[in-house]
């Protein structure tokens, strides 16, 4: 499956402060942030195209009023978007000068892991992924180990990233990204009842993410399930936040 990577013109300043695991849900807002963070299947191939062109937009509602990195919430979204657009070697020098005046602060160090990832080196990436998988305290472990999936999937070890997979569905904050993944495994070995319920499950996280929309209509269309799949298709094309989406968690 390729990502449709999505980023909205959002505040990252609620991601960054999301509590401990089972204290809330995420709100729709960070959600769109992970989708901006979570490394999905087809990111080498599409070299964040779609990713870039809505940064630079993005990009545009800081001209002349860029955050200070005093304020560090605010700083990081800013770095985050940045790192997104064709502005990446910028971001990188911003995120390593940041880091020189706070090295504590683990959230830029996942951003530089990211970055690494879209300039395709992994070997760095990797290091500084599993510098925070052994962080207690890093609160963003789903997309951590989401991430750390997707590099066993580029070193082709299956078991690896289903395990990590598996992890993130079960950290904080709640992200539909891993469950993706591993629907996109599941669509892959024919195993359509499983990956019915995992997209399922990532648009009551995230009834906005287009991945999952697609790929449930896919897995209901591997079980025989036409009607419903074409149900799924119209309703992503018309707006999928009417998709599966509860009543207390909107992402």
């Amino acid at each position: 499956m390729k990502r449709v990577l999505l980023i909205a013109a959002l505040s990252l300043a609620g991601c960054m402060s999301t509590p401990p695991a089972g204290e809330q849900a995420a709100t729709t807002n960070e959600q769109a942030v992970f989708r901006r963070l979570a490394w999905m299947e087809g990111d080498y191939q599409t070299n964040y195209e779609p990713n870039r062109e809505v940064a630079e937009n993005r990009l545009k509602d800081w001209e002349g009023k860029i955050p200070e990195p005093s304020d560090v919430d605010s700083y990081l979204d800013y770095l985050s978007v940045l790192d997104a657009s064709s502005r990446g070697g910028d971001a990188e020098k911003k995120i390593k000068t940041f880091l020189a005046n706070n090295p504590k602060e683990t959230r830029a160090i996942f951003l530089l892991g990211v970055h690494y990832l879209r300039i395709k080196k992994k070997d760095l990436a990797t290091y500084f992924f599993n510098q925070l998988e052994k962080d207690a305290s890093f609160r963003w472990k789903s997309l951590l180990f989401n991430n750390l999936g997707m590099l066993a999937l580029e070193e082709r070890n299956r078991v690896l990233a289903l395990s990590y997979f598996e992890k993130a569905t079960q950290a904080a904050p709640p992200t539909a990204a891993p469950y993706v993944n591993l629907g996109a495994l599941y669509l892959q070995s024919r195993s359509y009842p499983d990956a019915e319920r995992l997209f399922s499950r990532a648009l009551e996280i995230d009834g906005d993410f287009e991945d999952a929309a697609l790929g449930l209509g896919a897995a209901l269309e591997g079980q025989g399930k036409f009607e419903e799949a074409h149900q799924v298709y119209v309703s992503s094309s018309t707006g999928i936040t009417t998709l599966c989406r509860s009543s207390t968690m909107t992402r």
